[in-house]
């Protein structure tokens, strides 16, 4: 029934930067600590940010001499270029350097940086309701000083980078004897939780996909201290569903959005499918059909990642799909059947992977039932009909002879 192609398209975002609480000796001419914000390309619906949707607030840790400065101050902006103190104001060190880190959607467990170990966000946990997930952003801005007077004290810049991955599905169907609907997919056995590490150097870098056509990419460079890092991750058992409504996927072999697949101005192209996934970047190995034929089995569950898409499919006998007088071959309108799909991930931060499932030359399992002539095999969702020919020999039959008298 399927296989399934992905794309990539990188994308960051910038924001402004933050700072944490303690007393250092502080200055009171009115050098007021201030923020600008400047945002990179994203990736979900209303709560993906990007330069054309900046964040409304973000939150501010900082660190002076060893000892917290600022811990987790919320700014806000009404504009997206004057940016406010709800926690009050804050005011520079009259001689030290402050180091900056600011999160967005930042409900977070904050860890201090250490003589040994960089600032940390501990325990970062996706939540598996997609409408409870959140474009997590971050941005540091180390060594930063006040200016000799108030007038020449600049604000606090920040470029804030995406720390998930986005997950984006689509589906085509190249087979006209198909018609195809679908109603969900999930993403089985990925990892949910993860500590991640701010960056030791400033994230002024600003990723911006311009085109947005997936000509776009980039390589995270860990060397310069300007990436955050997850601790590695490599497997996990957490289930990510995605319902949505019904797609029709007619065999025209045209794409269509299951889930939202969000422009570079931040508008979704399908209103009611917005579903886009924001996942912790991780790599995994798929599924091995051969060792364990049944994944959806008890006891199967952690025999590596893969796809369960929730569908119907019809073979369309006439030059239209008749619900009436097609067979269903998986599934049906009014109950979809899931079909399970190996995958091998590799998600990096800030970056879209959009996964297309093509329908129309078999392919796909079941993930709960074995095949019922071979138990060491999935039970195939759909199997081609293919012909073998053969073609009977005429027979000669003994010759006759006709007599042409005329009689």
């Amino acid at each position: 029934m399927k296989k399934f192609l992905f794309g990539t398209a990188g994308l960051l975002l910038i924001a402004a930067s933050c700072s944490k609480n303690e007393d250092v000796e502080v200055n009171q001419d009115g050098n007021e600590i201030q923020f600008s914000v400047v945002a990179n390309n994203a990736t979900k619906a209303t709560n993906i940010y990007c330069n054309n949707n900046k964040p409304s607030e973000f939150t501010v840790f900082a660190e002076s001499d060893g000892k917290t400065y600022i811990d987790g101050d919320k700014i806000t902006s009404t504009d997206g270029n004057t940016w406010v103190n709800e926690s009050g104001t804050r005011f520079w060190p009259n001689e030290s350097a402050v180091d900056f880190y600011a999160v967005v959607n930042g409900n977070i467990d904050w860890n201090p940086a250490a003589e040994t170990s960089p600032a940390s966000i501990v325990d970062y946990t996706v939540s598996t309701d997609v409408t409870k997930q959140n474009d997590l952003l971050y941005a540091v801005k180390m060594e930063q000083k006040r200016g000799e007077t108030a007038e020449n004290t600049e604000a606090v810049t920040l470029n804030f980078r995406h720390a998930l991955s986005q997950i984006v599905f689509q589906a085509k169907n190249t087979n006209p004897n198909l018609y195809v609907e679908v109603s969900g997919v999930s993403i089985v056995n990925v990892g949910n939780t993860n500590t991640f590490a701010f960056p030791t150097a400033n994230t002024d870098n600003n990723m911006e996909d311009t085109d947005h056509d997936g000509s776009f990419d980039y390589t995270i460079n860990y060397e310069d201290g300007s990436w955050g890092k997850w601790n590695a991750l490599t497997s996990g058992s957490t289930v990510y569903p995605v319902d949505f409504e019904t797609v029709k996927v007619e065999g025209t072999n045209t794409v269509v959005d299951l889930t939202a697949n969000v422009m570079g101005d931040n508008t979704v192209k399908d209103e009611f499918n917005k579903n886009a996934l924001l996942l912790l970047p991780q790599t995994s190995t798929p599924w091995d059909p051969v060792t364990t034929p049944a994944p959806g089995l008890a006891g199967n569950a952690s025999n590596g990642s893969y796809f369960l898409v929730n569908c119907a499919i019809y073979n369309v006998a006439g030059d239209v799909f008749d619900e009436e007088e097609d067979t269903p071959l998986w599934g049906t309108t009014d109950a979809h059947e899931q079909a399970a799909i190996p995958v091998a991930i590799n998600w990096e931060q800030g970056k879209k992977y959009i996964y297309t499932f093509i329908f129309g030359e078999g392919g796909g399992y079941d993930p709960d039932d074995p095949d019922p002539e071979d138990p060491d095999k999935p039970d195939p969702v759909l199997i081609p009909i293919t012909f073998e020919v053969t073609v009977d020999d005429f027979v000669e039959v003994p010759a006759q002879n006709i007599d042409m008298d005329v009689l």
